[in-house]
């Protein structure tokens, strides 16, 4: 299983934007992931349309990707 941490802001459009950590560290606390995302907010450093996708804290969860192939061609 493939597991990530998937870092959720509000935009300044007031809309849903989600960043996606490979290979994370695990068992993070509430208040360090809440560190780590306040600290993304504060560089400002990202701009997409005039808009700020990484406004604000909405959440940070684990996030686990089960794939099971059928098949695949030669």
């Amino acid at each position: 299983m493939a597991k990530s941490l998937e870092l959720r802001f509000g935009t300044s459009l007031g809309k849903t934007k989600a960043m996606s950590v490979k290979d994370p560290i695990l068992n993070l606390t509430a208040e360090k992931a809440q560190e780590a995302m306040n600290s993304i907010i504060s560089l400002n450093m990202f701009q997409i349309e005039g808009a700020n996708p990484y406004a604000t804290v909405v959440g940070a969860r684990y996030v686990e990707r089960v794939v099971n192939d059928i098949f695949e061609a030669e």
